[in-house]
């Protein structure tokens, strides 16, 4: 199988080693802010964020390779961020063959008439058709996905046929793979995860590795919320409680950029400094966006009583004091 990764970053290349794994041709195309990532993969080097070789099945191309990149392709792998995703499908959109798309990227975006809206709903906006769009939610790390470690990720369509023909083309050995067809559920849970992993992360920043019992207690919380957001916006309470939500917020939570976000933001730095930092550094950090955009998606469709949430955006967008806003944090089941 032709197998056609959008995006050079973490997750893309280790969707594409996957893919390498499997025994497809795979075509890594790297967008016109991933030069720096593409140079080193065309003369054979390390990838500069996984400090691994890919293997010989992925051929890197550059931006202006996209239509050849596209050629003959049988599943597409969408791997830019959420801000990405409105420019890299316009560009596509005449070239992108009909052929199931599986999406790593995580957020909401607004769509045309301003409301905050899943991915998959902008993703077919931008193109002007139906997509067999897949969401590949749960926990996993990319660094581990691409050197093999065992992983466990759901597979999220309205149309199942195109998750299962996407778990079909990449799951296997070490990627194990579930199939559901709540598109909503897992797309809600995987974008809510990023701002909640932030707000564990003020914890550690604030008190130090001894923080288990808060940590603990605003876990139960984030998912307390989570499965509220998504039953909000169409989904199945279960996808809360799964890979999407319990699983991902855990290893995001425990390693990952947005954890470390909040880390620095709870030791006393704006949140607006830290995330220009990370940014410098390449360190995407969803939580960042992802916070202002989950309370927006939140507002608009009436979701009250979620006080982490709240507590979250008060510190990141708001400027309040951290030490202050937690020390008042109101618990629910």
């Amino acid at each position: 199988m032709r197998v056609t990764v959008l995006g050079a970053g973490y997750m893309g290349s280790a969707m594409a080693e996957v893919a390498a794994m499997r025994g497809h041709d795979v075509r890594l195309w790297g967008t016109w802010l991933d030069d720096a990532l593409v140079e080193p993969l065309e003369q054979g080097k390390e990838h500069p964020r996984l400090k691994k070789k890919l293997a010989a099945r992925v051929a890197p191309l550059r931006a202006d390779k996209l239509a050849e990149a596209l050629e003959g392709a049988e599943l597409v792998v969408h791997a830019v961020s959420s801000d990405g995703l409105v420019p890299v499908l316009t560009k596509a959109a005449a070239l992108l063959p009909d052929v199931p798309i599986l999406s790593v990227t995580k957020g909401f975006l607004p769509d045309k008439s301003g409301k905050m809206e899943r991915l998959d709903v902008i993703a077919a906006e931008v193109v002007g058709r139906p997509l067999g769009f897949v969401h590949a939610a749960g926990p996993a790390k990319a660094v581990e996905v691409a050197r093999g470690v065992l992983t466990w990720m759901l597979f999220a369509s309205a149309d199942v046929a195109s998750a299962r023909a996407c778990a079909a083309a990449m799951g296997g050995a070490h990627l194990r793979v579930s199939v559901t067809d709540d598109i909503a559920g897992a797309e809600i849970a995987s974008a809510m995860k990023n701002a909640y992993a932030t707000g564990l992360g003020l914890w550690d920043g604030r008190l130090g590795a001894d923080c288990h019992n808060a940590r603990a207690a605003c876990f139960q919380q984030a998912i307390v919320e989570m499965a509220k957001l998504v039953v909000a916006g169409g989904g199945r309470v279960e996808s809360a409680y799964g890979p999407a939500g319990v699983g991902d917020l855990h290893v995001t939570a425990a390693a990952g950029r947005n954890r470390a976000f909040g880390e620095r933001v709870g030791r006393g730095k704006p949140a607006k400094t830290v995330a220009a930092e990370m940014l410098a550094t390449g360190e995407l950090t969803e939580g960042y966006p992802a916070i202002a955009s989950a309370w927006r998606w939140a507002k608009e469709r009436g979701v009250g009583e979620l006080p982490f949430l709240a507590a979250l955006h008060r510190v990141i967008w708001e400027g309040a004091e951290v030490a202050p806003t937690l020390a008042s944090l109101a618990l629910s089941t």
